[in-house]
């Protein structure tokens, strides 16, 4: 059987994560939630960047991919 309605469609969301006593960096995640890149953010944080802060907000301008 098929799902009814509009499918989900990936957006683009601005990730920001500030290391301890560095700059911080930002990049862009493709995810169809906040939750997801936020997710996915997390991971990112946990794996490379650990005692680091990190915000996920919402990209409005247009991204090449």
């Amino acid at each position: 059987m098929r799902k009814r309605g509009r499918p989900p469609v990936m957006k683009a969301w601005r990730v920001r994560i500030t290391p301890p006593g560095e700059e911080p960096l930002e990049f862009t995640i493709f995810a169809r939630t906040r939750e997801k890149a936020e997710e996915m953010a997390r991971f990112m944080v946990k794996q490379s960047f650990p005692f680091s802060n990190f915000s996920v907000r919402r990209f409005y301008r247009r991204v090449r991919v």
